[in-house]
């Protein structure tokens, strides 16, 4: 008793430094639930699958910086862009912003596109 006593009091505190040692910010964004197909979706989809996430200030740009890839022109805005899978953010040079853009697919579990071009 005295070993799961111990080993529960080590796990607690791994786990409390753990939670700490994140440095937790609210995001500047916003947010819709969706169908797959963001635009024009099949009556057959549901139409609350995804959480589509649109970050903007601080936020886009502390995620711009994590992606550690190489930079292309997005054919869409002229902005540059990052891609990491689905997950795309934007860097609009003339003024210094940043957005990105992304959806969870809700039962999978799994990052899909943000936005439509």
């Amino acid at each position: 008793m005295i070993r799961l006593r111990l080993a529960l009091a080590a796990a607690s505190v791994v786990l409390a430094a753990a939670a700490s040692a994140a440095d937790w910010k609210p995001l500047d964004g916003t947010y819709a639930i969706t169908a797959k197909d963001a635009i024009d979706p099949p009556a057959e989809q549901a139409p609350d699958s995804h959480l589509r996430i649109r970050l903007t200030g601080t936020s886009a740009r502390e995620l711009w910086d994590a992606m550690k890839v190489t930079e292309t022109e997005d054919e869409c805005t002229g902005a540059m862009s990052r891609n990491v899978g689905s997950m795309r953010c934007l860097h609009f040079a003339a003024d210094g912003t940043y957005e990105c853009a992304f959806s969870i697919d809700v039962m999978a579990q799994r990052i899909d596109y943000g936005v439509p071009c």
